[in-house]
């Protein structure tokens, strides 16, 4: 007799052994691995890997995965469409080892929509790091949210944005979901396309883990892995552009005009901090704004390396981010709020559940799943919209004061347990993938590429029309010559970048401009006069949506642009 072992939960599977028609005298036999434990074990201990497809037992031999159904192919009568399909498309073994991976993905990718665990799923090696994770940055999504909707003023919100907003209320109340988690990137995803271009810092380090989650996601499918090991491969990715986000927050800061207390972001920024921060004055508070800046954030890379400090570098990496986020200069919450979702990343497993476990945030979380308590999470998200419509961004950034505060004590109180950050060295390889992508992407305004989309990082950091306030890249001669030319149109107070220039003109095709640049005044140019240039210069529409770059003020000293 013939026997086929399958996976009993999943539809493909069942559908599949339930449409053959076979053409065997000694019968057929359906054995659900599912509710066979005996046979189960046996399988797995004979070698064969139950998630990577049914099991055929014929004549005393055993075939798995794609060899299974290659070998049942032969055997299916012409009974109707489907069966001859399956015959053409699974004899040939070589057919059948192209297209069996596909339906194997396509198995592994509904089973996670059913929330269905795979037949040698083992526990959830992520399940604390992942619920903390979805915490803050379902937080992150909803102040994402109100960023764009009052301080960039896209307002009233695109349906990308509400649907960013409902995925985020979603995931904050059931962290623990690997599908909720699933959603809210898949449509912060679809909004990062829709809103581009975006010049927001916070924007940028978001598509780079947007990046790492979907090479995560789509590596686990591939492979038919565990669930779990979505989350694994995703947070070095996290955590590498976590790590380039801060060298580069302090690289790009080598320069004069961030140096000058005159101009310097750092004094911007503090300028606008709430009484009595903002009553501290003085060469001495100055100074240590500004250098400050580089001991702070250079001592919370190192303590993040260190894994006997790396509680330390969390917390400290959230409360100098919180303390930033009381400026009033910009909604710097949505910042703070991202940075502290990339921050709890670096907590391994056991240090994450012994956070959850304490008996604060198990006050905090049971609360939460009061009727009471959700209302007052409403009240919060009115708060927000309230102050941040008013541009009181200060008392914005305060409504997530009550939860984080708490997660910050508690992880410099358990966030030090022992354990392994990751489970096999192979889970680091979409991380260091995405850290070498994002640190190529934040290193082009060097090369004379784009500006936007680098990650400015607060830095007043100037490398247009030849010219650079740079400490080490100081010389004009660079790969590439986008920034060379930068035009002042008429009436305006910032140059904008020629290419810039040119592609505005060439969506404005009705539009005409006068402008500066090298010296020489341009007249009422419109697309029509500038055509040879357009069409040299101008990459295709799709292409620029990710390259372009910052108005730029052409005098002494560049100020803070944030």
């Amino acid at each position: 007799m013939l026997r086929i072992f399958y996976d009993g939960e999943c539809p493909f599977c069942t559908r599949y052994v339930r449409m053959l028609r076979l053409s065997r005298s000694g019968g057929v036999q359906l054995v659900d691995l599912r509710e066979d434990e005996v046979l189960r074990n046996e399988l797995q201990q004979l070698g064969f890997d139950l998630d990577q497809g049914m099991v055929v037992e014929d004549q005393g031999r055993r075939y798995g995965g794609s060899d299974a159904v290659a070998y049942l192919a032969p055997l299916t009568t012409p009974s109707d469409i489907l069966n001859r399909i399956n015959r053409a498309a699974f004899s040939n073994p070589a057919i059948a080892g192209i297209l069996y991976p596909l339906l194997r993905s396509g198995r592994w990718f509904v089973l996670f929509l059913m929330n269905r665990r795979m037949i040698e799923d083992a526990d959830d090696a992520s399940l604390a790091r992942r619920e903390i994770f979805a915490t803050f940055f379902a937080l992150f999504s909803v102040f994402h949210f109100f960023n764009y909707a009052f301080e960039y003023q896209r307002f009233p919100p695109s349906w990308d944005m509400f649907l960013v907003l409902g995925a985020a209320i979603f995931t904050f109340f059931r962290p623990s979901s690997a599908r909720m988690l699933f959603g809210l990137m898949l449509v912060s995803t679809v909004s990062t396309i829709v809103q581009a271009p975006a010049h927001s810092n916070h924007t940028m380090v978001r598509s780079a883990a947007l990046l790492g989650y979907w090479l995560s996601f789509f590596v686990a499918m591939a492979r038919n892995d565990r669930v779990s090991l979505v989350f694994e491969r995703f947070a070095p990715s996290g955590c590498a552009a976590l790590l380039v986000m801060y060298f580069f927050g302090i690289f790009h800061k080598i320069n004069t005009d961030f140096l000058n207390p005159a101009s310097s972001c750092a004094m911007a920024l503090w300028h606008q901090m709430p009484r009595p921060l903002s009553l501290l004055d003085g060469p001495a508070i100055e100074y240590m704004a500004i250098y400050g800046t580089f001991v702070i954030e250079g001592a919370i890379v190192i303590a993040l390396l260190s894994s006997r400090l790396r509680h330390v570098g969390i917390a400290a990496g959230i409360a100098f981010h919180l303390l930033l986020s009381l400026s009033g200069y910009a909604m710097y919450i949505s910042f703070t709020m991202l940075a502290l979702a990339l921050h709890t990343l670096f907590l391994n497993e056991k240090a994450a559940r012994s956070i959850l476990d304490s008996r604060l945030v198990c006050l905090v979380r049971r609360k939460l799943a009061e009727p009471i308590y959700k209302l007052l999470v409403l009240s919060f998200i009115i708060w927000l919209a309230a102050f941040a419509f008013a541009g009181n961004y200060t008392s914005a950034s305060l409504a997530a004061f009550p939860l984080i505060l708490p997660f910050c004590w508690a992880v410099l109180r358990y966030g030090g347990a022992p354990g392994a950050y990751v489970a096999r060295w192979q889970t680091l390889s979409v991380g260091v993938l995405v850290g070498a992508l994002f640190f190529i992407n934040c290193s082009l305004p060097y090369a004379g590429l784009k500006t936007a989309q680098a990650v400015n990082m607060f830095a007043n950091l100037r490398l247009e029309a030849g010219q650079s306030n740079h400490l080490i890249f100081t010389g004009d001669r660079r790969p590439f010559g986008y920034l060379d030319d930068v035009a002042v149109v008429e009436g305006a107070t910032m140059g904008v970048v020629y290419y810039d220039l040119l592609s505005w003109l060439e969506r404005n095709p009705g539009k005409s401009v006068t402008f500066e640049m090298n010296g020489e005044t341009f007249r009422d140019q419109t697309a029509g006069t500038l055509a040879r240039d357009i069409e040299e210069t101008l990459h295709p529409r799709w292409f620029r949506k990710w390259f372009h770059f910052q108005p730029v003020h052409l005098g002494q000293p560049e100020p803070c642009n944030v």
